[in-house]
């Protein structure tokens, strides 16, 4: 329950956006914060720690919205993510919200004495498939990183990845060799 009380939270706070105080350095105009559409990223992503279990891929958007600065993203690069989450973050959520809920319908039943492993089967079978569709938007999220980013900023992006503790490989993007430091 309280699972499903964090999902509602996560859901209500990526849905309703909220605009986040900008560095006076950046004097980016009213318009270009509304054309931004910025999230609450660091929530973001603490909410979604929590929501990991679903699957293995990390949640790449909130890392990489939330280093822009860092990463050095320029507008049009900005406007290639902000495509991404205007398109999968609703689908995303409703999918996130359904694993949440048949994984709480399969514990209830596979703890009832009565439920025959066919249904559990089909239950597990029915949250992998959700599981799958998942991945594939972390996927497209991920290629459009990849097609986007430049060496440098890949490897700025990196060096966040592992601040957040994701044991990464730093490859060069060009000739797709190991760079070992």
């Amino acid at each position: 329950m309280q699972l499903m009380k964090h999902l509602l939270i996560l859901a209500s706070m990526l849905v309703f956006t909220s605009a986040h105080a900008v560095d006076a350095t950046e004097q980016l105009s009213e318009p270009q914060l509304q054309e931004l559409d910025v999230i609450d990223w660091e929530l973001a992503f603490r909410r979604m720690d929590r929501l990991s279990p679903m699957g293995y891929h990390p949640f790449l958007m909130p890392l990489l919205m939330d280093n822009r600065d860092f990463i050095e993203l320029d507008k049009d690069q900005l406007a290639v993510f902000k495509r991404w989450r205007d398109k999968n973050r609703v689908p995303l959520l409703h999918m996130m919200n359904r694993i949440v809920t048949e994984r709480n319908n399969f514990h209830r039943l596979s703890l009832n004495p009565l439920t025959r492993e066919e249904v559990l089967k089909s239950k597990q079978e029915e949250i992998f498939k959700l599981q799958q569709k998942v991945l594939q938007i972390q996927l497209s999220c991920r290629r459009d990183i990849l097609d986007t980013l430049s060496q440098e900023q890949w490897e700025n992006f990196n060096f966040v990845l592992n601040e957040y503790g994701y044991e990464t490989d730093l490859v060069s993007r060009k000739s797709q060799t190991l760079i070992v430091e």
